[in-house]
């Protein structure tokens, strides 16, 4: 009988040693996945800036377009932001569910850069 208990005991610690050494395996892929997303962020910003300075080529009727793609832009630069700060606070639980919703509001952001990008190609 004591053989089964000892038996039961190490089963489980073995159990808990190896969902611990995952936990901590995922906080890592989310910690380097975190720096990867906010050094995008970062140049995205930076392509933003030059966005913007192209702006000044365009011809009256194209900065109107311009300026409503921008605000789209924009508004789906700031999306991005918050599932960061959202990925920021996720658990190692919820992460990988965050992360999917990040890598389509990173896919949206470079969506919308290209579209706005081909605006000056074609002029």
């Amino acid at each position: 009988m004591r053989r089964i208990e000892v038996f039961i005991i190490l089963v489980c610690f073995i159990f808990i040693g190896s969902q611990v050494a995952f936990s901590q395996e995922q906080k890592e892929q989310k910690g380097e996945y975190q720096k990867k997303i906010e050094t995008k962020l970062k140049e995205f910003k930076q392509k933003l800036e030059e966005l913007k300075s192209k702006a000044a080529e365009l011809k009256e009727d194209g900065k109107k377009e311009f300026n409503e793609d921008m605000k789209e832009l924009q508004k789906k630069e700031e999306g991005a932001n918050k599932k960061l700060k959202e990925l920021k606070s996720a658990s190692t639980k919820t992460w990988e569910k965050i992360k999917a919703e990040m890598d389509k509001a990173i896919g949206e952001l470079d969506k919308q850069y290209d579209k706005m990008m081909s605006r000056f190609k074609k002029t």
